[in-house]
C-alpha cells in the first residue's frame, strides 16, 4: 500500500513528522499528455471532450498504476516505477459491455493491488498490469474448456490472497449470452493461473433480463458484492449479493430501486434499462452499511436488512469516501467542497465543510515545481496554477481513494494543455495529506 514510502516523502516533501501534513502535496510527477480537458465546462458550446481519469492506487512495492478512460471508448494503463519513471501506457485491447449506454463509463474502476501488481475491470476485461515491466493483459479472455469468448460483466474489487494464491470473484457469459441478457456464472478467478479454479450457475436459472448495476467490496470483513436486477416470476427484482472469497453468496439483499413491473428486454430498445447504474464502486462503513452514488442522482444505500435509493442532500453531489471505517458522500455547497457522514441508517448527516480538499487546491495556486519524468534522465519543470484532473476539488471521486502511506492519499493534477487533432493535457501524479472532513 506504498508504506515503503514513508521516508521518501519525507525527503522529499520536507515533513517534519515524516508524512505529509493535510492538503500538502509531495514530489509532483509529470507522466504524460492525455487527450482530453480539465475542467469541463457544463454547456453547449463547451464541446471539448474531458479527461477521464480515477484515483490512482499503488501497491506493496511502491508503484503507482494510472488508469485512463480513452476518448476512443477503451482505456489505457499507465505505470510509474517506484525509483522514478513511467511506462508509455497499455491498452488491454477491451470491448465495451454488451448494452453499454452512452455516457456511461467504460472503465469500472481498480480491483486491487499486491507485490509489483494490479488488476482493474473495463469494458468487458478483466485486467493484469505489471509493477515491473508496465505491461497489461486480460486474465480471462476465453473458457478454458471451451474456448468460448468470454465477457466479464461483473468483476469484484477485492483481492483475496493467501501463501498459495490470489483470486477474486467475477461474473462470466459467453458473447451470446451476455447480449441475450441470459444468467451469468459465477466463478472464482486464480489472477497467478489466469483462469477460473470453480463456478456456480446463477440462481434463480429462470430468471431473464438480467442487468448487472454495479460491484463493490468490504475488504475488512473479505466480502465483494454485485448489485443487479432481473425478472423473475412476474417481478422485477433488484438485489444485492454478498459474495465471500469461496465464491459463496453469503446474503442476498432486497433493494428498493423503482418500480417492480417487469422490464421486456427482448421488446425494448437494446441499450435501455430501467434501474439507475452505480457510478464508480461501492463501500462499506464500519457498521456493515455499503453505500454509493447512482446514475439518476440518488444515493445507494443499504445493510443486512434491506435498503434503497434515497434522496441526497442539497448540494452538488460527486464523490463517495472512506476513512477510519467512515463513510463520507462529498461535494460541493456554495462553491467549496462539503462531506456529509452517511450514519448507519443510511441516511446523511448534515454536512460540514470539508478543508483538506480545500488546502489541497489552495497549495496548487502559483507556480509549482514538476519533475518531468516523460524522459531519462527526469528534469525539473514548473507549473503555472495546474487544477485537479479528477472532479472539481481534490479527493472527489465516486471511486475508492488509494492508500498511499498514513494518511496519504495519490492524486492526479492536470497543467497546460496543447492543441493538436485533439486538445491533450498535460497529467502529473503526486501523494498528498488527506483528513475527513
Amino acid at each position: 500500500m506504498g508504506h515503503s514510502f514513508l521516508l521518501v516523502l519525507t525527503l522529499l516533501a520536507g515533513c517534519k513528522s515524516g508524512t505529509l501534513e493535510s492538503g500538502e502535496w509531495g514530489s509532483l510527477r509529470y507522466f504524460g499528455e492525455l487527450t482530453g480537458v480539465a475542467p469541463v465546462l457544463d454547456t453547449e458550446e463547451d464541446l471539448q471532450l474531458p479527461l477521464v481519469l480515477i484515483p490512482p492506487v499503488s501497491d506493496r512495492d511502491g508503484n503507482v498504476y494510472i488508469l485512463h478512460e480513452r476518448t476512443t471508448k477503451d482505456s489505457a494503463v499507465y505505470v510509474g516505477q517506484s525509483l522514478g519513471g513511467w511506462s508509455r501506457g497499455c491498452p488491454p485491447d477491451e470491448e465495451p459491455l454488451p448494452h453499454a449506454v452512452p455516457g456511461e463509463a467504460h472503465v469500472h474502476g481498480f480491483l486491487g493491488t499486491s507485490e509489483a501488481s494490479a488488476w482493474f475491470w473495463a469494458g468487458d476485461a478483466l485486467v493484469h498490469v505489471s509493477g515491473t515491466t508496465g505491461e497489461c493483459r486480460q486474465v480471462l479472455d476465453k473458457d478454458p474448456l471451451t474456448l468460448t469468448d468470454l465477457r466479464v460483466v461483473a468483476a469484484l474489487p477485492y483481492v483475496h490472497e493467501t501463501p498459495a494464491r490470489r483470486t477474486l470473484n467475477a461474473w462470466v457469459q459467453g458473447a451470446n449470452n451476455a447480449n441475450a441478457r441470459l444468467p451469468p456464472t459465477q466463478v472464482v478467478v486464480d489472477l497467478d493461473l489466469r483462469r477460473y479454479v470453480s463456478y456456480s450457475p446463477f440462481e434463480p436459472a429462470e430468471a431473464t433480463c438480467i442487468d448487472i448495476l454495479g460491484v463493490g467490496a468490504n475488504p475488512d470483513t473479505q466480502e465483494g458484492v454485485v448489485v443487479l436486477a432481473y425478472n423473475f416470476d412476474g417481478q422485477r427484482v433488484a438485489e444485492a449479493r454478498t459474495i465471500n472469497p469461496s465464491g459463496v453468496t453469503t446474503r442476498r439483499t432486497a433493494l428498493q430501486l423503482g418500480d417492480a413491473e417487469i422490464f421486456a428486454c427482448d421488446a425494448r430498445d437494446p441499450e435501455d434499462t430501467p434501474e439507475p447504474r452505480i457510478l464508480g464502486q461501492l463501500q462499506a462503513n464500519d457498521a456493515g452499511v455499503y453505500a454509493g452514488l447512482l446514475s439518476n442522482g440518488q444515493l445507494l444505500s443499504f445493510h443486512a436488512g434491506g435498503g434503497g435509493a434515497k434522496d441526497l442532500p442539497n448540494f452538488d453531489v460527486q464523490g463517495m469516501i472512506k476513512q477510519d471505517g467512515i463513510l463520507w458522500v462529498t461535494g460541493i455547497a456554495e462553491g467549496r467542497p462539503v462531506a456529509g457522514k452517511v450514519l448507519s441508517s443510511g441516511e446523511i448527516a448534515q454536512v460540514i465543510r470539508w478543508k483538506s480538499a480545500e488546502r489541497a487546491a489552495a497549495n496548487l495556486q502559483g507556480t509549482i515545481a514538476i519533475l518531468d519524468e516523460r524522459y531519462s534522465p527526469a528534469e525539473p519543470v514548473t507549473w503555472d496554477n495546474p487544477i485537479t484532473a479528477i472532479g472539481s476539488w481534490p479527493f472527489m471521486s465516486p471511486h475508492p481513494l488509494d492508500t498511499y502511506a498514513i494518511e496519504t492519499t495519490g492524486w492526479l493534477i492536470a497543467g497546460p494543455s496543447f492543441e493538436s487533432i485533439q486538445t491533450r493535457t498535460a497529467v502529473a501524479f503526486g501523494p498528498v495529506g488527506i483528513t475527513v472532513p
